[in-house]
């Protein structure tokens, strides 16, 4: 989404007169750049002497200019992620997750191209087991523009039943959804003896390495066996992520990009950017002024261009063939 302006020209006597409102706009909007620089590093307001040094006779900024300034860039990082048309990318897989900040949950989407490109696709804060609140991000992500690369899309999600409900009354049957098992250990963790956490681990690891999906299925099984024998709750929670756990095997994607796309620790490397830039906040607004958003969006925003391809780029093309590649013509559609 642009932000430009129509640049105004005055000449005098052959020559282009430099306007002061112009002037002015153009110092605003590098402060603007400045201070969402140097405030998502850590440096609060109440340093603001040293954070703008060499604007102060530019503009006689006082520290509640440098908060405007944030709040005008950052609201602009939030409505780029939120509303920035997404037809010029081909998505193969989204993944979702939630990240409680100040009391409140953020629910974020991440987008994944079929040349492995990681792509914010939308923020919004409420409950991840609030399905509308999921809904209303999803179908937000559909109207700007959303496009399919494959005939189906890979779903990667923690196992909130929220998240299952909402993907599935947006996107219906067309999208596959894979559990991270990651949060699924985490999950087995609280009906398991912690004595019993080291081999929990192992085997889960162990049956996510595997590349056959016969093999994966006895695994399966073997382990809800022994599951079965610590706690009856623990073999109901694995049976409830089930065969979601292993859709990646069906899929046949095996490597780096299963190990990528097996849990969702892409978008949760993401959050732990977020919490490292915002840690210094300590008091956050209420939801009316956006606050908790904007200092996501802003966060994320600055650590684009550090954002790598996905891991496993070796097997792309695999996954686009199991996903079903679509036609020119049906993506544009």
């Amino acid at each position: 989404m642009g932000y430009g302006i129509r640049r105004p020209r005055v000449r005098q006597a052959n020559r282009e007169v430099a306007l002061p409102t112009l002037a002015q706009l153009q110092a605003q909007d590098l402060l603007d750049e400045q201070m969402r620089h140097r405030m998502v590093l850590g440096v609060s307001t109440r340093n603001y002497k040293q954070v703008i040094d060499g604007y102060t006779e530019k503009l006689g900024v006082a520290r509640s200019s440098v908060s405007r300034a944030f709040v005008r860039t950052s609201q602009k990082d939030l409505d780029s992620i939120n509303e920035g048309p997404l037809g010029e990318y081909a998505f193969v897989a989204v993944m979702i997750e939630g990240l409680e900040i100040g009391g409140r949950m953020v629910v974020a989407a991440l987008g994944i191209t079929a040349d492995m490109t990681k792509i914010p696709l939308g923020l919004r804060e409420g409950n991840t087991e609030n399905s509308e609140v999921v809904r209303d991000l999803l179908a937000s992500i559909q109207e700007r523009g959303f496009t399919l690369h494959c005939e189906r899309r890979l779903a990667v999600i923690d196992g909130a039943k929220a998240l299952k409900k909402a993907l599935r009354q947006v996107f219906g049957e067309r999208v596959l959804l894979q559990r991270c098992w990651l949060h699924k250990l985490r999950n087995l963790h609280a009906y398991v003896p912690e004595s019993a956490y080291g081999t929990l681990h192992w085997r889960l690891k162990k049956l996510m390495a595997l590349n056959s999906l016969s093999d994966a299925r006895r695994e399966l099984a073997v382990l809800r066996a022994w599951l079965a024998g610590l706690s009856a709750e623990a073999a109901a929670s694995l049976d409830e992520g089930g065969e979601d756990l292993l859709t990646l095997h069906r899929l046949g994607i095996t490597g780096d990009l299963r190990k990528s796309l097996a849990s969702t620790n892409l978008i949760e490397s993401l959050f732990s950017v977020v919490r490292e830039k915002i840690h210094r906040v300590k008091n956050w607004k209420g939801r009316r002024s956006h606050q908790i958003l904007r200092w996501v969006a802003a966060a994320i925003s600055a650590h684009r261009q550090k954002m790598r391809r996905v891991r496993g780029m070796a097997q792309a093309a695999a996954l686009i063939a199991a996903l079903g590649p679509r036609s020119l013509a049906a993506r544009a559609a």
